[in-house]
């Protein structure tokens, strides 16, 4: 009896666990980065709308003459398929197979296209010496919720059978909603039976689109991607019949999360994502796959594609490349 009554003084005695609704909203001002505090001050806020989002598409899509060159790739476009259009990028060292990166942009699911991350892509592809495959996906409120996923899907397909890789160094990843759908891919490829996936390189993903966690209801500065740009996005995407979003879209709520491959997973301490984030690395670990990590202080979501130049991005770019060089050795 004395050690029943002890027991339940103990349980009293805890803190109580908080709900995501007890947070509230962070000054990022004050948080940020110190190195990306000027920057983020000249970052206009922004209100997602049906006009705003053809701004945004604009502005994302950039402009073709303007696009960094480099001698040493090969960039070209193909048309696959029910007429996807894929952008392929091939080191030019003369090797008769490569490793491969099917990499998959960013853009809430409603923007973005394969050339604006280039200068990213032009970087793996020369440290890596790997092949970079980034299918024009289809996007929100035009197509169904499936559609991005299905047309990534199938590039996976036909890069497997149509370029020259290595077919046991085939990796998956992307940034934002880009890593969703690789996250999303290899769990896609494995019930499938699919190409046989070595690596995930997911940063900044959106792994849970139940959107309830603590750092949901912190970041709400639509500066950067936050809970507000996020929850007004979720208008645009054209649900399934019976008002539910595809089970697939939401990675960490899985039933079965065994047998995927290794996962280099990046966020920062201010990402609208950051908890969901650790949430599925820890549920990653826990079901046997081998996890990487990083939760950088101080940076915002897609920081890298927000502040180039900072030192402190330009730094964590770099270890990410040379993590996903490693892997595909």
């Amino acid at each position: 009896m004395k050690i029943f009554c002890a027991l339940i003084l103990i349980l009293f005695m805890l803190p109580s666990v908080s709900s995501a609704k007890d947070f509230t909203a962070w000054n990022l001002n004050d948080m940020i980065h110190p190195q990306l505090k000027e920057g983020l001050m000249k970052v206009p806020y922004f209100e997602l709308t049906p006009e705003t989002l053809g701004t945004l598409r604009k502005v994302l899509a950039g402009n073709p003459e303007l696009l960094p060159k480099d001698d040493s790739v090969d960039v070209r476009n193909e048309i696959i398929g029910s007429n996807l259009r894929v952008r392929i990028y091939t080191p030019k060292t003369g090797a008769e197979k490569y490793p491969v990166l099917l990499w998959l942009h960013e853009g809430g699911f409603i923007s973005g296209v394969p050339e604006m991350d280039e200068r990213l892509i032009l970087k793996i592809v020369k440290a890596v010496r790997c092949i970079v495959v980034s299918p024009d996906y289809r996007l929100a409120p035009e197509n169904p919720c499936r559609a991005a996923f299905d047309d990534c899907y199938e590039t996976l397909l036909w890069a497997t059978e149509n370029l020259p890789i290595r077919k046991d160094r085939l990796a998956v990843g992307g940034c934002s909603a880009g890593a969703t759908l690789a996250a999303s891919m290899a769990l896609m490829a494995r019930d499938r039976k699919g190409p046989q996936i070595c690596f995930q390189f997911l940063l900044y993903p959106h792994v849970d689109f139940v959107n309830d966690t603590p750092s949901m209801r912190q970041i709400n500065d639509t500066r950067v991607w936050c809970r507000e740009l996020e929850l007004t996005s979720r208008k645009f995407y054209p649900e399934n019949a019976d008002g539910k979003l595809p089970d697939f879209m939401s990675p960490a709520l899985a039933d079965d999360l065994s047998g995927l491959p290794p996962a280099y997973i990046l966020t920062g301490t201010l990402d609208v994502f950051r908890d969901e984030i650790v949430n599925y690395a820890q549920r990653l670990m826990q079901s046997g796959v081998p996890v990487e990590l990083h939760v950088i202080p101080g940076i915002v979501h897609a920081c890298e594609f927000l502040f180039p130049n900072a030192p402190v991005c330009v730094k964590f770019v770099n270890e990410y490349i040379n993590a996903l060089s490693e892997a595909l050795k």
